[in-house]
């Protein structure tokens, strides 16, 4: 009996997007022709007569469906309602997908950290948990002072020309809302510099070379290297530059169907949030001290704005990141 194959059609008005699996689901053959069925016959001539053919329903699908029926081919049209359906929730139904992918060799697989990974993880959570928790503090300080008339040029009420800002403020004016938010402010000051210390002593004893390594790279400093640790090593389990670039979600991705783009946008959902936090800041860091980078963010800042350019910096950086670790040689300058 020979093999059973199955065709994946994605038809258009002009244009069609073909893919061939065997019973395993590993990938055979795929690309476009023409919508039209002497094309599409032409370019599967191999595997067209043992092959299960499956289209969504739409309004061009129907000629290339009659032309198959006639020619006796197995050929099945999907409901895009029902599909939509298939989306939902629901854990019986996440169960036996789970199950079948896997069956059919389709399982994207995750992957699972080292013991080590995963307790700096905990910490890096920690840590940006209390710089966020600082910085809504510091913003609702801004917001007490604008209401009450009083301007500044501090930014930072968190440094050390702030918080002498506000501890004078607080000698002239009783303001109960400043008093709270300055001791908050305080406190976390002190936790922020106490896990930063414990953050520093664990990647020097547990990742001591892929901290030298990184700390080569200018704007990457101890705490940042740590959140380029916990989110990438081992630097193995990337292909390449541009999966980590994907991973990082510095690069942006299209929505697009029959060469027509719906969407370009950064992939924030499926990204790693920390991860393209710690390389944006490194990247506002490095496009001041490092000349090639500086030099690149202005070109790239020409008929542009500062966080295109800095995505772009950003991007080059996640390079630079992913060729010192592999190569194990730190950052020429």
């Amino acid at each position: 009996m020979d093999q059973k194959y199955c065709i994946g059609l994605d038809v258009h008005k002009n244009q069609t997007t073909y893919a061939v699996k065997n019973n395993k689901g590993v990938t055979l053959m795929e690309g476009k022709c023409a919508t039209q069925y002497k094309d599409l016959s032409s370019n599967l001539s191999k595997y067209i007569d043992k092959s299960s053919i499956v289209m969504e329903a739409c309004t061009c699908y129907y000629h290339l469906y009659e032309n198959m029926k006639k020619e006796g081919l197995d050929v099945h049209v999907a409901n895009v309602i029902q599909l939509r359906k298939c989306v939902g929730k629901n854990d019986k139904i996440d169960a036996e997908r789970l199950a079948d992918m896997y069956r059919l060799n389709a399982l994207p697989e995750s992957y699972i950290p080292s013991k080590e990974i995963q307790t700096l993880r905990i910490m890096i959570n920690i840590y940006h948990n209390i710089v966020r928790e600082n910085v809504r503090f510091q913003n609702q300080i801004g917001a007490v002072l604008d209401m009450n008339g009083v301007f500044t040029e501090v930014n930072d009420f968190s440094s050390k020309n702030g918080m002498i800002f506000l501890s004078q403020y607080l000698m002239k004016n009783n303001n109960f809302s400043i008093r709270y938010l300055y001791d908050e402010i305080v406190n976390l000051n002190k936790k922020q510099e106490q896990i930063e210390i414990e953050i520093a002593g664990y990647i020097e004893n547990n990742f001591d070379e892929e901290y030298r390594l990184l700390t080569s790279i200018p704007g990457i400093g101890k705490i940042l290297a740590a959140y380029l640790i916990a989110e990438i090593c081992p630097i193995e389990r990337f292909a390449d530059k541009k999966k980590l670039r994907r991973y990082a979600g510095v690069i942006p991705i299209k929505e697009m169907s029959d060469k027509k783009v719906y969407a370009t946008y950064l992939p924030k959902g499926s990204s790693r949030k920390l991860l393209r936090y710690a390389l944006v800041l490194a990247a506002n860091c490095a496009s001041r001290f490092d000349n090639r980078l500086k030099e690149y963010y202005k070109k790239k800042k020409k008929g542009s704005n500062h966080g295109h350019a800095i995505m772009c910096v950003a991007s080059s950086l996640s390079d630079i990141v992913y060729n010192v670790l592999k190569t194990k040689q730190n950052y020429k300058k």
